[in-house]
C-alpha cells in the first residue's frame, strides 16, 4: 500500500473514531497505526486545515461537537459503569450533608441515587440535576445561575462562578473528562474545568467519579492535582497512583458492576 493510501485510511479513520468517542491521542494513534507519532500530528494538522478536528494538546477533539459530545450521545457511553459510580459514592452521603455537583452524565446519575437521601443541601450549575433532585422534598436544593449552555444543560461563564463563591459544602463532587496518574483530574472544555475548580474550592472534601473509559487518559485542562482530591470513585480496578506523598491523600474506592 502507498504511503497516500496509507495516509487516506488514517485520516478517514481518525474522523470515525473522533464521531464516536469526541477525541483522539497521538501515542494511541501510533501505535495502532504502526507509524511515528510525528506522521499522526502531520496527519491532525492536514485534518484540522481542512476543518475536520481541532488540535489539542496530545491529540485532537471533534471540532463538529465543539470539543464535546451532546450529553444525550456522552449518556449513552459506559450506563452500567456510571450507574454503579453513583451507587457508591452515594454511600457515602448522609442526611446533613451538602454538596456541590457539576453537571455531567456521571455526576446525574449520581443525582438518582443521592436523591434517595433525605435532608441533604445541594448546589449546582445544572437545571437538570436540581429538578431530578426536587423529587424529593426534603433536600434544599440551589441552582446555580449563568450563561445556559444547552450542550452541556448547564450554567457556566463569569456569574456561575460568581455565584458559587457565595456557598460552602462538605463535598465537591464532579467528574471528569479524563484521569491521568500523575497529572490528576483533567478536562476539554475551560468553562466546565473553571466550575469544578472553583466548587473545589469552596468544599471541604473533593470527591472525583471516573469511568474506566476517562482514566489513563489526558485532555487540555488540568482541574486539580492528586493533592487535593480526598476521593477517586471509578469502575478500573487497574487504576493506580504512582507512590508520592502528594498523592497520599487520595482514597481510590472501586465501585463493582452488578
Amino acid at each position: 500500500m502507498s504511503e497516500g493510501r496509507s495516509s487516506k485510511v488514517r485520516h478517514q479513520t481518525i474522523i470515525e473514531l473522533l464521531s464516536t468517542q469526541g477525541q483522539v491521542y497521538v501515542q494511541d494513534l501510533a501505535k495502532q497505526f504502526d507509524v511515528a507519532q510525528e506522521t499522526i500530528r502531520r496527519d491532525l494538522s492536514k485534518l484540522e486545515s481542512q476543518k475536520l478536528l481541532k488540535k489539542v494538546h496530545g491529540g485532537a477533539v471533534n471540532i463538529q461537537s465543539k470539543f464535546e459530545r451532546n450529553f444525550s450521545e456522552r449518556a449513552q457511553a459506559a450506563v452500567d459503569e456510571k450507574k454503579a459510580i453513583a451507587v457508591k459514592a452515594a454511600s457515602l452521603i448522609k442526611p446533613g450533608d451538602t454538596l456541590f455537583i457539576d453537571f455531567g452524565t456521571t455526576t446525574f446519575e449520581f443525582s438518582q441515587k443521592v436523591k434517595l437521601i433525605d435532608n441533604i443541601t445541594v448546589i449546582t450549575n445544572s437545571p437538570l440535576l436540581a429538578n431530578t433532585l426536587q423529587e424529593n422534598p426534603t433536600i434544599e436544593t440551589i441552582l446555580i445561575g449563568g450563561q445556559f449552555n444547552a450542550a452541556l444543560n448547564a450554567c457556566l461563564g463569569g456569574i456561575a462562578l460568581k455565584n458559587i463563591t457565595e456557598f460552602f459544602a462538605d463535598y465537591a463532587v464532579i467528574g471528569a473528562g479524563a484521569i491521568h496518574h500523575l497529572h490528576g483530574v483533567m478536562d476539554q472544555h475551560v468553562d466546565e474545568a473553571a466550575i469544578a475548580q472553583k466548587m473545589m474550592e469552596n468544599s471541604d472534601k473533593l470527591m472525583v467519579l471516573a469511568d474506566s473509559t476517562k482514566t489513563n487518559k489526558h485532555a487540555i485542562n488540568v482541574v486539580t492535582g492528586w493533592e487535593n482530591i480526598d476521593y477517586l470513585i471509578t469502575t478500573c480496578k487497574e487504576f493506580k497512583l504512582t507512590d508520592n506523598k502528594k498523592r497520599s491523600k487520595t482514597k481510590i474506592i472501586v465501585a463493582e458492576l452488578t
